[in-house]
């Protein structure tokens, strides 16, 4: 919620300083840019966890309930090894970065800004990993293991989807 706030801040005061004062801020857009960066890559393994991610439930919702645990089984392990595999990738590109700087905001390194792609990889290969663990836990043992607090406290989010 922070960086939505931060975000929005910036935005309008960067409207301010252009529409108002009529003197534009250099910075802002960019910053606001990096700022939205870090945001979808922070917000990404959430939407993961909560299911926000979009997906063809016309197509799963069909199966069997076993074929559907297998199914599942298969996608979050993919999933995992996907997510795995962009984190070592991302923070290679992060790391090459570090040498450009954002001129605008004040000679700051892109790395930090780059950060925030093998920071949400990683997050989202470690909820992925979770989830390919409780349904692999489900599709062995024939039980389900109870939604966890973050689910939920977060379950009206979940129904609006």
């Amino acid at each position: 919620m922070f960086l939505v706030f931060a975000i929005a801040a910036i935005v309008v005061a960067g409207v301010f300083y252009r529409y108002v004062l009529n003197d534009s801020l250099s910075w802002s857009e960019e910053l606001a840019k990096y700022g939205l960066l870090w945001l979808v890559f922070l917000g990404s393994p959430i939407a993961l966890r909560l299911g926000g991610h979009p997906n063809i439930e016309i197509v799963i919702s069909r199966f069997p309930d076993l074929i559907l645990g297998v199914v599942k089984t298969i996608v979050y392990l993919a999933v995992f090894t996907f997510c795995g595999y962009l984190t070592i990738k991302s923070h290679a590109f992060a790391w090459n970065g570090r040498t450009q700087v954002a001129i605008a905001i004040g000679d700051v390194s892109m790395y930090w800004f780059f950060l925030s792609i093998p920071v949400g990889m990683a997050s989202m290969t470690l909820v992925s990993l979770q989830q390919f663990l409780e349904e692999l836990f489900a599709l062995v043992t024939h039980k389900r293991i109870e939604d966890d607090a973050f689910l939920k406290h977060h379950k009206f989010i979940i129904d609006e989807f």
